[in-house]
């Protein structure tokens, strides 16, 4: 079998906060057990790859956005035939609204997003910075969030999960957005080394399209272990207050 291949999408301008960690965590996962796997970088101006098993995108400033939004809508036919084809997405933050109808920004111009995911994002004056604590259905996730956009979602479009402690998706009910095999969320981190379900999650999409068996192996056991320590100590100060600046 061929090497599966994850592709993450301007890992310069929209990999500002860990996101390559959860490229890493997804390969050393699929690694452990027993896959070979590619990781394939792309930046603005190069064309992508004729096929992905997954496509991964992150979070970065309105500068960042600005600096990829017209290679990434001349090469949204290209992503919309990816998914079309079944392979799954992970996006977070402002990558994922990216993904979406568009972001409203707060002088009321619009930039547009690229129609895959089924919401709109808007940025709001209010920034919220802490723990979040959500569940889903893929178990509990835990991570951090640092953002002031509030996300739409279409009806009748799933949230990834219900708001437990944070800001999610400024509602209070609610965080992320789930169609199908799609995932965006705001829970940074980043989110997957600290969640193996969500990120076992994200390789069952993968093998059921690309046709691959997985089962987590013995060899993951030190990774979850170390993600749970990190996830008690997230779960335990979920209150805690962070000082904006």
């Amino acid at each position: 079998m061929s090497a599966l291949s994850i592709l993450q999408l301007y890992p310069d301008e929209l990999g500002v906060a860990g996101d390559r960690g959860n490229v890493m965590a997804v390969r050393e996962r699929l690694q452990r057990s027993g896959h070979e796997v590619t990781i394939v970088e792309h930046v603005a101006g190069n064309k992508l790859p004729g096929a992905a098993d997954l496509v991964v995108v992150g979070n970065g400033p309105l500068s960042a956005m600005r600096n990829v939004h017209a290679d990434l809508l001349a090469s949204a036919d290209t992503l919309r035939g990816y998914v079309a084809s079944g392979v799954p997405l992970f996006a977070y933050g402002s990558g994922a609204e990216l993904f979406g109808h568009g972001i409203t920004q707060l002088d009321g111009s619009v930039m547009d997003g690229i129609e895959i995911l089924p919401f709109s994002a808007e940025r709001i004056q209010t920034r919220t910075v802490g723990y979040v604590l959500t569940e889903t259905k893929f178990g509990g996730l835990v991570g951090f969030e640092d953002n002031a956009s509030a996300w739409h979602l279409d009806r009748p479009a799933d949230a990834l999960g219900v708001l437990l402690e944070g800001g999610g998706n400024s509602d209070g009910n609610a965080e992320g957005v789930l169609f199908g095999s799609l995932i965006g969320t705001q829970i940074g981190g980043p989110v997957l080394p600290l969640n193996p379900l969500l990120t076992d999650a994200i390789i069952g999409f993968m093998a059921a399209n690309s046709g691959f068996d997985y089962a987590p192996s013995a060899e993951l056991l030190d990774l979850d272990r170390y993600a749970e320590q990190a996830r008690d100590v997230i779960v335990s100060h979920a209150k805690h207050v962070f000082s904006r600046i």
